[in-house]
Formats: C-alpha cells, structure tokens, sequence
C-alpha cells in the first residue's frame, strides 16, 4: 500500500535523516500544479518580447560551439572524430548543470517577496528552475540532429544513457543548491563564490575537449583516478556524448559507481540540511 502525504511527514518527524527526499517529492507531487505553474512563467519571461524566441535556446550553443572548435582545431592535435559534437554536446550538458545551481543559489533571496506572503514547500523554486533547464536542453537537443545525420550516427542502446546522465547531473547541481541557497539569505557572497566556481570548474571539465585527453595515457593512473572522483561532471558529460556516439564510456566501473553512488547520498545530505534550515533562513530574507 503506498504510503500518503500524513505517512511521508509522520515519517519525517520519527527519522528526518532518512526521509528527507521522501518529503520532498511528496511536496513535488502534492503541488505539481504549482511547479507547471513556476515553470511555465519562466519558459514566458525567457522569450517575452523576443524576436528569435526558441532559436535562442539554438543559436547560443551554436556559437560557443564555433568559438570553441575554432580554438581547439588551432590550439590542439587531438583527432576526434566527432569535435563539433562533442563539444556542443558538453556545452548543453555544462548548462544544464550551471543554470539549475547558480539560480538554484538565488531562488529563496528572488523569491523573497513571495515566501513572507504565503507558506508552500521552499524547494519547490529549485525544482521548478531544475524542470525549466530541462526542458530548455530538451529543445536544444534538436540543433545535434543535422550532426548526426552529417556523421551517419544511428540510435544504439547506449541511448538509454542520455536520460540517466540528465538525471544525474540534475540531482548534482540540486544537491549543491540546497546548500547554496540558505547559505546565500544568511551571505549574499554566496551568489559570486558559486559563479566563480562554475567559471573556473568549466574549463576543468572536459566540456569542449574529450575525456580521453585527461585519462588517454597523458598523466598517470593514480592522477586520472582522482580526477574522475573529484569531477563528476566529468562522467556525466562523457555518459551524454556515449549516448549519441555510441562509443564506449571508457571509464572504469568503480569511478563510475563512486561518481553515482557519491551524487546520490550528496543529494540526500543536501535535502536534509535544506528542510533543516529552510525556516531559519526565510528570516533572514
């Protein structure tokens, strides 16, 4: 028998460290409404009074796609087969990530107005920005078809890896938000640390260059091992461009169950030290 709304927060009292996530999704599907509703709103205000509308949401991929194989073509002897889409590819998957946390950071301190009126599930703002972001790489996952169509890619299995990997990165990015964000009502330098990190982490990630340049034999084992516990953009940016490519993942399976295991308990720790702090915070607004 599932277990009802007054069940998830009966539990929640007696063991809050291992309910947490229950409560939340529990909150996501009681106010689904409210979530359709926040999502929405974003998607009008993205494209209102735009011209282009939609073709952003292409074009600008699109352009740092250029930019970036432009410089790597000058800058690099690398010879993958597939360097346009592979660095499109890890643009989207890098933006997916960045834009759920950075406004994930600042969704309470924006929103502010709107908690002091009327009282709903906090989280509800993270996740509605986490739902828009994937609908917006959703749409601009349409610019790669004319990609794979020019290097005659056809849908393996290793398709299947494109959703997981979405998934993934989301809960990473939410994970670190629900930190971010009650860090930020109590210091609003919250807001520039996390866009410094994200600028400084993208050029360590292989977002437009491959990640057999970091773990292809150029620096030991040990070193390459380390570089994938510590960066699991790393992994889920490669799981995205395997689904698409159909090459192999090439990364050893305890990097990738660590990477998994470690988003997913870093998801749970972030849900229970956002449901404990998410009252205190909203009087610091």
């Amino acid at each position: 028998m599932g277990m009802g709304g007054a069940g998830v927060f009966e539990l929640h009292a007696k063991r809050p460290f291992l309910s947490a996530p229950f409560v939340m999704f529990s909150n996501l599907k009681n106010n689904f409404q409210m979530l359709r509703h926040f999502i929405s709103r974003d998607l009008k205000v993205r494209y209102h009074n735009s011209f282009i509308g939609y073709g952003w949401s292409l074009l600008e991929p699109l352009a740092l796609t250029i930019t970036f194989y432009i410089l790597f073509a000058i800058l690099s002897d690398d010879k993958d087969p597939y360097r346009p889409l592979t660095i499109l590819l890890g643009i989207l998957a890098w933006s997916l990530f960045a834009r759920t946390l950075t406004s994930g950071t600042v969704s309470l301190q924006r929103n502010s107005s709107m908690i002091k009126r009327v009282y709903f599930p906090r989280e509800m703002f993270m996740f509605s920005k986490c739902g828009y972001q994937l609908i917006q790489i959703s749409l601009s996952l349409f610019v790669i078809i004319p990609l794979l169509w020019n290097y005659d890619l056809m849908p393996t299995i290793n398709i299947l890896l494109l959703p997981i990997g979405l998934i993934l990165i989301a809960m990473l990015a939410l994970s670190l938000a629900f930190f971010t964000s009650i860090l930020q009502t109590k210091a609003r330098d919250m807001e520039h640390l996390v866009t410094v990190g994200v600028r400084i982490s993208f050029y360590l990630t292989p977002v437009f260059y491959p990640l057999n340049m970091i773990t292809g034999g150029r620096i030991p084992t040990q070193y390459a091992d380390l570089y994938l516990y510590l960066n699991p953009m790393a992994t889920y940016i490669t799981m995205i461009r395997s689904a698409f490519t159909g090459d192999e993942l090439g990364i050893p399976q305890h990097n990738l169950i660590f990477t998994i295991s470690a988003t997913v308990i870093l998801f749970w720790i972030g849900s229970i030290y956002f449901m404990r702090n998410e009252r205190r915070a909203v009087k610091n607004l």
